[in-house]
């Protein structure tokens, strides 16, 4: 099971399978020349991701300008080039032979003008079928970074309905929002639960639209509870610590 669960792309490939849970995953494929400028063409923004990185190392956001001109954003840095060879060029010189994927970037709102998405943790007791949303964090990219995790771009945490009220999208019922990203992450977890039938919890990265629309990002089999300790109320991470040992 160790390589199929820190392996993105072939989770990725297994949850799209399902007709219920398609519709919230963000269109995403292997890495090559041709599946990138597909991406690029189709969407105008993508994600270049490494397929068994963590805590958002490695990944590049690239987006088109028009008249042949990319932005490519990596770490806090964002760099302009001409013409698709360059760009593609460039791309290769970060990643190196390390295992990618090209995925449809999802605009995320902003709080402070800086993107959002969430980490939401659905647990089961050891003997019961039945998965429970034991958690949810707003993970707020730092400055100038693209990617939300903390200690990668010293961005901030906040609770559900605080982060939602100081967001863009803060006019949304945060009632409603709540339930879709909850329905949502239960729907994940039971889909996965086929391909990993004794694990017991999953950390999803939930991103929603600037509309409300919820996508499941990638999910992780072994999530960081580092989000929920680092919250000032510590009632998620001690409910989260007593399913683990449930």
């Amino acid at each position: 099971m160790g390589t199929l669960a820190k392996n993105k792309y072939k989770k990725y490939l297994f949850m799209k399978r399902s007709a219920s849970l398609a519709p919230y995953l963000p269109e995403t494929r292997k890495m090559s020349r041709e599946s990138l400028w597909s991406l690029v063409d189709k969407y105008g923004h993508v994600m270049v991701k490494p397929v068994w990185g963590s805590r958002g190392r490695g990944v590049i956001q690239v987006s088109d300008l028009g008249n042949d001109n990319y932005a490519i954003h990596y770490e806090n840095k964002e760099t302009m080039k001409w013409g698709r060879e360059d760009t593609y060029h460039f791309i290769k010189m970060k990643i190196g032979a390390a295992a990618y994927m090209v995925q449809e970037r999802i605009t995320r709102p902003t709080i402070k003008n800086r993107p959002f998405d969430m980490r939401v943790i659905v647990q089961r007791k050891k003997y019961s079928s039945r998965w429970v949303v034991t958690g949810r964090v707003i993970k707020v990219a730092g400055k100038n970074y693209i990617v939300s995790n903390n200690t990668r771009s010293n961005g901030k945490l906040l609770r559900f309905r605080k982060g939602i009220k100081r967001s863009s999208i803060s006019h949304l019922s945060v009632t409603a929002l709540k339930s879709r990203i909850d329905k949502v992450s239960l729907l994940s977890a039971k889909k996965l639960k086929v391909l990993f039938p004794g694990h017991r919890i999953y950390g999803l990265d939930v991103a929603t639209d600037r509309h409300g629309r919820v996508f499941i990002i990638e999910a992780n089999l072994y999530p960081a509870m580092s989000h929920f300790l680092k919250l000032k109320a510590r009632k998620m991470y001690r409910r989260i610590l007593s399913y683990k040992r449930s």
